[in-house]
């Protein structure tokens, strides 16, 4: 192969007239509108999201977009801003968690319009034509393509494997739609010549503000960084492009482009920003107060910030086609190869070709900064201001993935032109293309080099992963034959459609064959090829495992006994809270329908989608992480991986969680290891627990008779020696003996029958582990067994401690039996999942006759972990003593009853005979105000996390309002931006359009 092609070579036969005319209809065809193909185009990959009723039921699509997106659309058909969330972490803000992209304005007319889980996916497919047609404009107008091409770059970023693989991040994918669009703007600020400074840099401001504030309002302020990040080496490459030109024959060309975009640009981006703060102030400021409360307040630590970094290891599996194999989402990045080698053909025209090398400066930087952990800069850029409030390097790939599109869109153009100055009569040949006389096989060999180096680094780092572990979250799979196969195919293909060579037969020639010159064939196949190249390898994508929508709308068995269980189910003017839960339960346990399933969905839906409705269902059993928003519930846990939880509640879960394990993003369920201490649960409010069945156990216990009994182990007791501890709830049951599991040397059992009978019982060993308290026969010549139900039972310990593990009452007669939840809890649902009721639990607000003052959360912690404290009785107060309250007395009577439950009103009527503080256990927060009769009253923080006000003896109503200062403040300064948004609209682009008329 070589650059030069024009040698004595075999003539090649006239192209016909008739092909000639079909290959300018066809050119023609491809001229269509970009809004006509990528329409098309984007349908033909997301078909089943376009065309069918499945639905994206995985990841945090399911376990948070729909719940929280469900809870905005329910307040607003209500009428109402959702300001407060009582539902998730005893309490948090709703509106100022801007990952909910409440004041996103595309996500309104979907949230009023359809079903949730419709409305997600109709909002992917909307962002994903905006990406394309944004990708579309950019290559234009920075690097100058001509339609086909730039249609070209439309596909491989919208239908690209990086942004398809983040559908499931609905709000990253809403940000990310926007960035194309950044470069549009920049690229009228560097090349509008017609119009006077001032109206060029007050139109670049206008979209720069414009782009920025949909980004933080789509609620992924990482995003929005990045494109800041973006915007600023596009802008450094600029200056490195003029000074590498200044002695060229384009250097007037670059140093025009260059000054211009020196001279508008910066003030341009500066007033930008600050429109875009006006704009978005009733997101951000309300945001940046939750941030000071937030339990990542003061940013990431390093080794967060540099979490899921793509591993150098995983570049092969990135970067090129993956069939049949799936990646970690973070990670995906591939393109198909044939436009890898069309990106290095375009990338090889940065010396002559506006745009190309500030696109290669976002290619090299994107890839730089995904490797995160592996880049020594990342290390000093980690501790940087920006850098240190987000985690997941490997989504810098963003750059990676719109660079590459773009460069690879110039391929297309070059290796288009070069063909149509080789095949076409010249006078029909496009301007552009007779301007330039392309060579395209030095850059082809580069490009070849890099796709076999990447493919030979997939062998050597299969032998390394052996030694080097990629992360738990993306394991190290090496690729398949089939893979490599294919991979290889699709290199020879383009090498043999773009070589300037051709492999005859040659009957002279030592081997009958050898390489002739040869005219390049047309390139519209490499479209085909990467069409259908890059469809293949995004099957694995989730959004080609939609699943059936019962996933979402179907309720489950326990969702079902949780509603049934709350106070105003049936009950329309009700204005109580539904009383909290806490799910402990993972998801390994297999769904009692798993046959139904399977029978019903077998025909309808591929393995995978199958798999996402399994876990779906399981994961509507436990109820978590966030599902209780849309089931009515209310929960101590919660996930969030952005400003919440609070700092306050992760202090607080320290009362439950093993030492030294500290929740930043809820997840209760995955740190914990037994059921909390009961006072604890006492205290949230959680008197529902829901845990699985997969740590039980059956055991067969009756000698000589084929019976397994089950043992529940979700509440194993400790007996202490001299203590006794009573069994909560007993169930009505005729028994004829109680089974425990035990640890230790068992004590004396207490019976109490219905009958009135008592007994004082030893234990009789069945085997290591498990002993029988067996009732005494009333007449040993008529049963071996006496059969009663009892109404208590009691454990001692005498000789030591021991624990009872799990019991069940067993009736030997019937060969029946039913299991008892040790401590006071009582089994109020056994399916798939358990569902106990805290016997014991403390109702929302009660009135605290004692109490004590601490400087701060941590002090309010250490006070409450004290084993005396009694949660009861004293309130632990964040503040410093306030000498206008009265000191506790430590005796009084009273009660609190909740009048009226609102998100963001409480209403409350307390009567006691001495002055209290009535605790509210629900989180405390600025903006939370109260009145005692209508008089001002004052709220305090205590207990860690929740709000208490002091209420003098007597009869009192208190009401607990939320009312936001920084969303107040926030709307009014909103409502100044867009006053001045659409002066600004009207004025630039009104005036222009006035003049343009008098012209």
């Amino acid at each position: 192969m070589s650059d030069e092609t024009s040698f004595n070579y075999t003539p090649q036969p006239e192209i016909p007239e008739w092909r000639k005319r079909l290959l300018m209809w066809a050119d023609r065809i491809m001229q269509l509108p970009p809004l006509i193909w990528l329409p098309l185009l984007l349908v033909a990959f997301f078909n089943k999201m376009a065309l069918s009723n499945l639905i994206l039921a995985r990841g945090d699509t399911y376990l948070y977009f729909y719940p929280y997106w469900e809870a905005a659309a329910n307040a607003l058909q209500n009428g109402r801003i959702p300001l407060w969330n009582p539902q998730l972490f005893m309490g948090v803000p709703f509106i100022a968690n801007s990952q909910v992209g409440f004041f996103y304005p595309l996500n309104w007319p979907l949230w009023l319009l359809l079903p949730i889980p419709y409305a997600v996916s109709v909002s992917i497919l909307v962002h994903l034509f905006i990406a394309g047609w944004g990708a579309y404009l950019a290559a234009q107008r920075t690097i100058y393509l001509d339609r086909s091409a730039a249609l070209a770059t439309a596909v491989l970023f919208a239908l690209g494997g990086y942004v398809t693989a983040q559908v499931e991040h609905v709000n990253q994918l809403q940000g990310m739609a926007w960035f194309p669009w950044f470069f549009v703007v920049l690229a009228y600020a560097a090349d509008e010549k017609a119009v006077s400074r001032l109206v060029v840099i007050g139109k670049t401001a206008l979209g720069l503000a414009t782009l920025f504030a949909l980004q933080l309002l789509a609620g992924h302020t990482q995003t929005a960084f990045m494109s800041g990040v973006a915007v600023l080496v596009w802008g450094v490459a600029m200056w490195v492009v003029n000074r590498l030109n200044e002695t060229t024959e384009n250097s007037l060309l670059f140093r025009f482009q260059y000054e211009r975009f020196k001279d508008r640009v910066p003030l341009a981006l500066l007033l930008g920003i600050g429109l875009m703060s006006l704009i978005t102030a009733i997101q951000l400021i309300p945001t940046l107060e939750l941030t000071q409360f937030s339990s990542r307040q003061g940013g990431l630590t390093v080794n967060e910030v540099l979490s899921f970094s793509l591993h150098p290891l995983l570049l092969a599996k990135s970067l090129l086609p993956a069939y049949e194999q799936s990646l970690f989402s973070e990670y995906v990045a591939v393109l198909p190869i044939t436009a890898l080698i069309l990106a290095v053909i375009g990338a090889w025209q940065w010396r002559n070709w506006r745009g190309v090398l500030p696109t290669i400066a976002l290619v090299v930087v994107g890839l730089l900064l995904a490797v995160g952990q592996f880049d020594p800069l990342y290390w000093l850029l980690a501790r940087l201001p920006g850098f240190n409030l987000f985690r997941v390097p490997a989504r810098w790939l963003l750059l990676y993935a719109f660079g590459m599109a773009m460069l690879a869109g110039l391929g297309w153009q070059i290796v288009l032109d070069r063909w149509l100055l080789r095949t076409l009569d010249w006078r029909t040949v496009p301007e552009r293309a007779r301007e330039n006389l392309w060579q395209v096989e030095r850059p082809l060999r580069i490009a070849l080099f890099i796709i076999i180096g990447l493919m030979l680094w997939s062998v050597i780092a299969n032998f390394l992963a052996a030694f080097i572990p990629t992360g738990p979250e993306a394991p190290y799979e090496a690729p398949s034959l089939q893979m490599v196969t294919l991979w290889g195919g699709e290199l020879l293909l383009i090498y043999f459609l773009l070589g300037a060579q051709r492999l005859r037969y040659f009957p002279q020639a030592r081997f009958k064959v050898k390489w002739f010159p040869a005219l390049p064939v047309s390139p519209w196949p490499l479209a085909f090829i990467s069409l259908l190249v890059l469809f293949v390898s995004t099957r694995t994508h989730s959004y080609n495992n939609l699943t059936t929508p019962e996933a979402y709308f179907d309720l489950r068995p326990s969702v079902t006994r949780l509603q049934a269980m709350a106070p105003c189910r049936n009950n329309p003017n009700c204005n109580l809270p539904p009383d909290r839960m806490l799910s402990l339960s993972h998801i390994f346990f297999d769904p009692g329908d798993q046959a139904e399933i399977d029978t019903i969905y077998a025909e309808q839906l591929p393995i995978p989608a199958q798999q996402d409705y399994t876990v779906a269902i399981k994961q509507k059993e436990i109820v978590s992480p966030n599902l209780p928003m849309v089931y009515g519930l209310a929960s101590v846990d919660g996930f969030d991986g952005g400003v919440l939880p609070l700092r306050a509640y992760s202090e607080a879960m320290r009362l439950i969680l093993p030492d030294g394990v500290v929740t930043t993003d809820g997840r209760l369920r995955e740190q914990l290891t037994a059921v909390p201490a009961p006072k604890w649960l006492d205290l949230f409010n959680a008197r529902y627990i829901i845990t699985d069945k997969t740590g039980d156990l059956w055991r067969k216990a009756i000698p000589g008779v084929n019976l397994s009994i089950f043992y529940d182990m979700q509440h194993p007791t400790t007996i202490s020696t001299g203590e006794a501890v009573s069994i909560g709830y007993v169930p009505d049951f005729t028994a004829t003996a109680l089974y425990i599991v035990t640890e230790g040397v068992p004590g004396m059992l207490q019976v109490s029958t219905t009958e009135g009978a008592s007994w004082e019982l030893e234990p009789f060993a069945v085997e290591s582990g498990l002993v029988r308290y067996g009732w005494p026969a009333s007449d040993p010549n008529l049963s071996f067994f006496e059969e009663a139900a009892p109404t208590e039972l009691t454990l001692h310990a005498k000789g030591g401690d021991w624990t009872a593990m799990a019991a069940t009452l067993v009736n030997e007669e019937t060969l029946t039996f039913l299991p008892v939840s040790m401590g006071n809890y009582r089994q109020i649902h056994s399916g798939d999942v358990k569902i106990y009721e805290n016997l014991d639990v403390l109702p929302r607000v009660l009135l605290l006759h004692d109490w004590q003052w601490v400087d701060d959360v941590a002090a309010s912690v250490a006070v409450m972990d004290d084993e005396t404290f009694d949660v009861r009785e004293t309130a632990v107060i964040i503040s410093q003593n306030d000498i206008s309250l009265p000191e506790a007395t430590g005796v009084g009577t009273g009660k609190a009853d909740i009048v009226r439950y609102r998100p963001e009103k409480v209403v409350v009527r307390t009567e006691s005979d001495t002055d209290s503080m009535l605790l509210l256990t629900d989180a405390h927060y600025p903006g939370w105000e109260a009145t005692i009769d209508g008089g001002p009253g004052r709220i305090f923080q205590a207990d860690g996390l929740f709000r208490v006000v002091f209420v003098p003896a007597g009869t009192h109503e208190i009401t607990f309002t939320f009312n936001s200062l920084t969303f107040s403040i926030g709307g009014l300064v909103s409502l100044l931006g867009l006053l001045i948004w659409l002066v600004l609209v009207v004025t630039l682009f009104g005036l222009e359009r006035f003049r343009m008329v008098r012209i």
